[in-house]
């Protein structure tokens, strides 16, 4: 042959054996992959629908139970309805309200929005034709609704879920719930609509910000329990509010909700304050938060120079996975004065090593009695678990949710768009996490929007059975 031609490769006749046919030579084995089960809208609206049905069966009441001031005599949709249009706003992921207006009417959609919210198709006030109502009408009804009730609606189901003992994996220690506090960009300001805006050193308001807590859960999420609107402004001192000081009001809110329960707070270095760690050390709460040498010089000189006097509180963990391998060298130094003046912290400094950085991370902590198996776990629960909120943010903003975007030009109607944004958050992170992606193959090989899409195509497309059977458990994989 000539030169630079590639010759004919022989056929493995022990691989690829001869069948019956017309030509029973050996082939090759077919190009291309294996064709794999493809996604399945209708399957993903059932199993929505039993999973809200078995997991929180109460939540049509809860949006009945919420405020409304109309006159019902005069009213064609339920108030139950109008909050079920911007939960599925969310959940299906449009991306805007007039995105999801356009499909709204399209199939059967109206038929099963009645199914999961209680005003069925056979509602005298829609005379044998249902329809979903428009986005006009669900904004106008949220700004007239207190938002302080809309809010409660996420605590209560992740009340639920503690009540079911759905989260006891994910506790500290096993007695420790893991809260996660953080601050995000809830909306941009629309020109015209700076109401209750931060301006960010500009004269004009630019944003609109929220604090949000979120509780760990054992698939190593985070799903949003409360939040503060950073909106507040002291009119004596002209000043803007900040996340420290929706954080301060939202401790009486949380203690009161939870008075006997058992919390580890995580948090950036933002909160390595004197009065932030006294604060939670009254409540009897534990905490841990990332430290860093500018948030606190002094205790930061004070640690190293006792770092010496304190050679056993050391340890070196070598990662067993050969996928991720690391070397995580820790030492820590306690009985450090921070918070009250009889208080004191422990700051716990790892170093880890890997084939492509070497990283330090360093956190203070009112964890008492540190041994080298109790360091290891509270950084695994705690420290290393601080991403799981920018996890849960970048979703939101990145992945058709919303978030940062205007849904409407109205102070009262945001705040309750946003926590109705977390209701949806939460029933997705469960059904997809805990369901969806646990049971179907196709559902853990497809992005989470492609699969919020096609569940709003199996919402149009297939009607939901009236008597469908509530989903029975749900389980993590941890």
């Amino acid at each position: 042959m000539g030169q630079g031609i590639q010759t004919v490769a022989q056929t493995d006749s022990s691989r690829h054996h001869a069948v019956v046919g017309a030509d029973s030579r050996p082939c090759r084995k077919p190009c291309g992959r294996h064709a794999r089960p493809c996604i399945e809208p209708d399957t993903s609206a059932t199993e929505l629908a039993a999973f809200i049905k078995g997991v929180f069966p109460s939540l049509a009441h809860w949006f009945a139970a919420l405020p409304d001031g109309r006159r019902q005599e005069l009213c064609k949709y339920s108030g139950t309805h109008l909050w079920f249009h911007v939960l599925l706003l969310f959940l299906t992921r449009a991306g805007s309200s007039n995105a999801f207006d356009l499909q709204r009417n399209s199939g059967v959609l109206p038929v099963n929005l009645g199914e999961l919210c209680g005003q069925k198709a056979d509602d005298p006030r829609f005379g044998g034709v249902p329809t979903v109502t428009c986005a006009d009408n669900a904004t106008h009804h949220a700004s007239r609704t207190d938002p302080e009730p809309v809010a409660a609606i996420p605590t209560q189901m992740i009340r639920r879920l503690m009540d079911r003992r759905l989260l006891e994996s994910a506790r500290l220690f096993h007695t420790h719930y893991v809260l996660i506090v953080d601050g995000t960009v809830q909306e941009k300001c629309r020109k015209g609509f700076t109401q209750g805006g931060k301006a960010g050193g500009s004269g004009e308001a630019l944003y609109r910000y929220v604090l949000s807590l979120s509780i760990l859960a054992p698939g190593g999420f985070a799903l949003p329990f409360l939040h503060e609107a950073v909106d507040m402004r002291n009119p004596e001192t002209d000043k803007e509010d900040c996340e420290l000081e929706a954080f301060r009001r939202l401790v009486p809110r949380l203690k009161a909700l939870f008075p006997r329960l058992a919390f580890c707070l995580v948090g950036d270095a933002l909160y390595a304050v004197q009065s932030i760690a006294a604060l939670c050390s009254q409540e009897a709460w534990r905490y841990v938060f990332s430290f860093k040498e500018g948030r606190q010089p002094t205790l930061w000189e004070e640690m190293l120079a006792l770092l010496p006097e304190q050679p056993l509180h050391r340890l070196r963990f070598h990662s067993s996975d050969p996928a991720h391998p690391a070397q995580r060298d820790f030492r820590w130094v306690d009985e450090l004065p921070f918070g009250a003046p009889d208080q004191t912290a422990t700051v716990i400094l790892e170093g880890e090593v890997t084939p492509q950085a070497a990283t330090l991370y360093a956190w203070i902590t009112n964890v008492p009695n540190l041994t080298d198996q109790r360091v290891l776990s509270l950084v695994n629960a705690t420290g290393r678990k601080r991403h799981c909120i920018e996890d849960l943010f970048n979703a939101q903003k990145n992945n058709g949710v919303g978030l940062e975007h205007v849904f409407c030009a109205n102070a009262t109607a945001s705040k309750n768009y946003y926590s109705i944004m977390q209701v949806a958050e939460i029933i997705w992170r469960l059904f997809y996490g805990g369901h969806l992606a646990r049971l179907y193959e196709w559902a853990k090989r497809s992005s989470q929007m492609v699969l919020a899409r096609a569940l709003a195509d199996g919402l149009r497309s297939v009607r939901l059975p009236p008597d469908i059977p509530p989903l029975g458990q749900l389980r993590f994989d941890t």
